[in-house]
Formats: C-alpha cells, structure tokens, sequence
C-alpha cells in the first residue's frame, strides 16, 4: 500500500481540501502493468493495527455502503457534488481500515472496496474537469485492486483511466489501454465486465476511424450483456441497458452513423431511471448536437430545453460543457424566434 498515506492521530478536517501535489496529467500514467506482472510484484500488506481493535464484517458493510451511496450521488447530482466528502472519507475512513488488524479475507474486501470507492472517486474529478487528480485516482484504485486480487476491479479501473484519456483526446494511447483492459477481462472476469470494456473498445475503434473493429466490437458487446447477470444493487456489479445505447450512440456517432446513432439515445433515455440526471443530461445534450448537425433545428430546440429541465441541480464541469456548447451551435439561429428565447433563457444560468 505504499501508494496511500498512512493514517494519523488527528482529527479528520470537515473542510479537507484534496492534496497539495501539484499533479499534471501525464501520459506515461497510462502505462499500466498488466494484471499477472502487476500482481506478481503486489501483496496485501498491512503495518499493524493502528485503530486500536480488529476491524471485520462490520467495515466492509460501511465500504460496500458507501460505494453505492457516492455512486447514486454522482448519477443524480454530477461529480462536484460531495467530491471533497468522498476525498475525506478515504483518507479518515477507509485507508486507517487497511491497515488495521483483520483476517486476511476481510483485508481483501477492504481493499476491493477501497479501491471501487478510488474509482468513483477519479470518476468525479474527471466529470468535475480535475484531470490530474482523476488521473492519479484511476491509478491508484488499479494498483487497490491488485492487492485485493481482484481482477475485476482492476478491469474497471484501467476502462475508466483510458474512458478519460479518450475524452482528453488522447486516441492511441486509451486505445492501448482499453485494449488492455479487454484482455484482463476476457481472462479473468464475468461476462458483465467484459460487456463493460467491449463498450469502450468499440468507442476507441470509432474514434481512429476503424470501423469493421468497432462494430465487432459492439456485437460483442451486446452478446456479453446478454449472458451477464445483473445486480442494480451494486454499482460495480450492473451494468444498465440504458448506459450500453449510451456508448453506441456514442460509437455510431463517431463512425458518422447519426441517424441509427440517434435512435440509440433515444433508447437510452427511455430506459435511463428518473433519478439518473446527470446521464440524462449528457445523452439529452448529445441527441440535440446530433440533431441539429443533420439540420433538424426545431426538433433539437426542443432537446435542449429537456436537457435545461435537468442542468440547474447538477454539478457537472462536463454538464457545463455541453452548456457552452449549446450556446455556441445556436447563436448562428439567433434570428429563429425558439432559439432566442432559449439563448435568452440560459443567460442567468
């Protein structure tokens, strides 16, 4: 664990900023081992129980807790929402557990949980724009992930450290990583997971413009989801319908498919749950560029005003992204009465 800090004495800080480090996103950090060389040189060490007694079952229940509770508040309300609450819940509450005392077992569970609760974690700077730290995040949980040897948590880290590097534009090297990423889970994880990074591999197909792989790619990704078992309960363990249409439309929309692409959002919003905002905003705000790029300006007003319905109680760098580039694709309509009105509309926000 020489990756965390080790625990202290004092009290935690309610208002705890995240580290000092200057981080800078670095691409050499998208140089992963691989899952048998990672885990050859990484044991489950522990320094001795600092917590003063044995943790156990008890521990792990608070962890498995609070993953899914972090995870519903970023699909309801956005990365910027609680990201400082979830930093020093990891740092107060889950690292002083590693390295108490434990049977072995407990230890790993530890780990696992500490590692996923890294990655949603890294998920919130990445949607708040904090890149180097959501960097530094995504690493970290791998290396969790690999003292836990838990391959599948280790798959999730990697396919969300290379899902950033993509979005970053930095085609090649997620490309690598995600690819990566597919090998460990083909080896070493439930169908679910390899579903989850067939996705992504599609996606890093159609952004180099290599059509026949993305597509071999969505079909595979759409067999595997239909032999994985599901559990919505546990945010690592579910993989929703609704977020599969999301990434193909994405795909489709990258290999310049827009029609078909359009039809995947629209599958996706209508399977998305009421209380998954941020993704409806995201999907909304895609179908409505889509849209208007194939010349549909009346039918694109009218997503944008759904994805307004959702904006003002999220906490989204990304949501705000597409804000601005709602802005900018409909000043060239601003003489078009609907579209005035909406630009007029979103000038308080």
């Amino acid at each position: 664990m020489d990756h965390l800090p080790k625990p202290t004495n004092s009290q935690p800080d309610p208002h705890r900023e995240e580290p000092a480090v200057a981080y800078t996103y670095n691409l050499a950090t998208l140089a992963v081992p691989n899952w048998g060389e990672l885990r050859s040189r990484t044991t489950a060490r522990r320094a001795g129980s600092t917590a003063g007694r044995r943790v156990g079952r008890a521990e792990v229940e608070a962890l498995r807790s609070m993953t899914t509770f972090f995870a519903a508040t970023i699909s309801t309300f956005g990365g910027g929402h609680a990201r400082r609450a979830l930093t020093s819940y990891i740092a107060d509450g889950a690292i002083p557990w590693l390295f108490a005392s434990a049977a072995d077992h407990v230890h790993r569970q530890l780990l696992t949980h500490t590692a996923q609760l890294t990655v949603l974690l890294g998920n919130m700077c990445a949607d708040d724009k904090a890149h180097a730290l959501a960097q530094q995040y995504h690493r970290a949980a791998a290396d969790l992930a690999a003292e836990a040897d838990d391959p599948g948590t280790y798959t999730v880290a990697l396919r969300a450290l290379a899902a950033h590097a993509l979005e970053l534009g930095h085609r090649r090297p997620s490309l690598t990583l995600t690819e990566q990423a597919a090998a460990t889970a083909t080896r070493h994880s439930s169908p679910l997971i390899q579903s989850f990074t067939q996705s992504q591999l599609a996606l890093a197909h159609a952004r180099i413009h290599d059509r026949r792989r993305a597509l071999l790619a969505l079909r595979e990704t759409e067999v595997l989801h239909s032999q994985a078992d599901q559990n919505p309960s546990d945010p690592f363990d579910s993989y929703p319908a609704a977020a599969l249409h999301y990434q193909r439309a994405r795909t489709l929309t990258a290999l310049h498919e827009h029609k078909a692409a359009d039809t995947a959002f629209h599958a996706s919003l209508r399977a998305r749950a009421p209380q998954a905002r941020r993704a409806r905003a995201l999907t909304t705000a895609l179908l409505a560029e889509s849209q208007l790029r194939q010349g549909n300006l009346e039918e694109s007003l009218t997503t944008w005003r759904r994805f307004l319905d959702d904006y003002p109680r999220l906490r989204s760098a990304h949501a705000a992204a597409s804000l601005t580039t709602m802005r900018e694709v409909l000043r060239p309509y601003s003489a078009h009465t609907d579209a005035a009105r909406l630009l007029e509309e979103t000038a308080s926000l």
